[in-house]
């Protein structure tokens, strides 16, 4: 995985990444709706890797219906086991005025494994 920002103005949710903003709407009840329907209709506008993991960045649509206030604290942090890594990585959301702004994810111990296709999602909690 290179380190920086990813080029290019068509960028795509991955699997993964995917995979994560399912498991983190799971818990969230009645506001579960609101979550698919963004997840559905959200567009991704930038990504950049450190090295032991990313941030990528998100743009919902305006007329996107928002999480009510009391669901986003209740968003739980998503892990997932990797074979290139001792710990599982974590997975944490950013939400701004009831809007998905950003998917945050980073390893405890060693590098992020150039293939993602390895991760398990192990745990929402």
């Amino acid at each position: 995985m290179k380190l920086g920002s990813d080029p290019g103005s068509q960028l795509f949710l991955t699997p993964l990444e995917r995979a994560v903003l399912e498991a983190q709407g799971r818990p969230l009840g009645a506001a579960a709706p609101a979550w698919l329907a963004q997840c559905r209709s959200i567009r991704v506008i930038g990504r950049s890797h450190s090295g032991v993991g990313f941030v990528t960045r998100f743009e919902v649509p305006a007329d996107a219906a928002p999480l009510a206030t009391d669901a986003t604290g209740r968003i739980p942090p998503v892990y997932a086991s990797h074979p290139a890594l001792r710990e599982p990585a974590q997975f944490l959301i950013q939400v701004r005025d009831g809007r998905i702004i950003a998917l945050e994810a980073f390893c405890f111990d060693g590098m992020w494994p150039a293939d993602e296709t390895g991760f398990r999602i192990t745990a929402a909690h």
